[in-house]
């Protein structure tokens, strides 16, 4: 059992000894370096990293400005999807409840499609004056691309209609909040 022990101690000892056998890398040390203020080591992080990962105040107002600018879209909405097949108009109505964080937005709902209520998620973001949304049917595998303008209040634009990833129709999409 002694000699157990000091083969175990020995072994230790050896591998902290040695750097390579730790996982350790060598150390270098320059002797020119403020270690509050390195530009070797801040040219490596611009370059890593980029130009946008600095803490610029400048760019930090610029993002806060553009919050500023997003239209609140969270609520209760129904769009209505309008298309043609085969010469016939054919309208939907989705109601959606939307939740947005900054520039996204994400929620749930349902489409009133065949007389039956479907289930339906929504994911999707804010730039400007336009919203981009997708709109899942999980069940029916079909899925609502909608591209909207916010106009008044409202949200008018087109969407494109995929069916098992397919395009399957395009068509006009018209958005109101519904009051509460």
């Amino acid at each position: 059992m002694k000699i157990h022990s000091v083969l175990c101690l020995a072994l230790v000892i050896a591998l902290l000894a040695s750097p390579a056998w730790a996982g350790c890398g060598r150390w270098v040390i320059r002797d020119d370096t403020d270690y509050l203020s390195d530009p070797d080591f801040d040219q490596a992080v611009a370059s890593s990293t980029g130009a946008a990962a600095t803490l610029n105040p400048e760019i930090k107002e610029n993002a806060a400005a553009k919050e500023e600018n997003i239209a609140d879209l969270g609520g209760e909405w129904r769009v209505l999807l309008e298309m043609k097949i085969d010469g016939q108009d054919k309208q939907n109505a989705l109601d959606l409840i939307l939740i947005q964080t900054r520039d996204r937005l994400q929620g749930y709902g349902t489409i009133l499609e065949g007389g039956a209520d479907l289930p339906a998620t929504a994911t999707g973001s804010i730039s400007d004056d336009s919203v981009s949304l997708i709109v899942s049917l999980v069940e029916q595998k079909k899925e609502y691309q909608l591209d909207l303008a916010v106009i008044e209040g409202g949200l008018k634009g087109i969407y494109e209609l995929y069916e098992s990833e397919k395009l399957a129709g395009r068509g006009n999409a018209t958005a109101s909040r519904l009051s509460s």
